[in-house]
């Protein structure tokens, strides 16, 4: 996650944000969290069906 998949530029920058975050943490503790959607109602932006399932 760190290295990433992309190359260009820009490809690195969340590399630079971990390693800055390893010099100086602005937190005490840090966690990075995923959630998975249930299910999905209504509409965003006039599109439905954005879940795959």
């Amino acid at each position: 996650m760190v290295h990433g998949k992309a190359s260009g530029s820009g490809a690195d920058h969340h590399a630079k944000a971990m390693d800055e975050r390893n010099r100086k943490d602005f937190h005490h503790k840090f966690t990075t969290l995923r959630f998975r959607a249930l299910s999905e109602h209504g509409e965003w932006l006039g599109r439905r069906d954005i879940i795959p399932t």
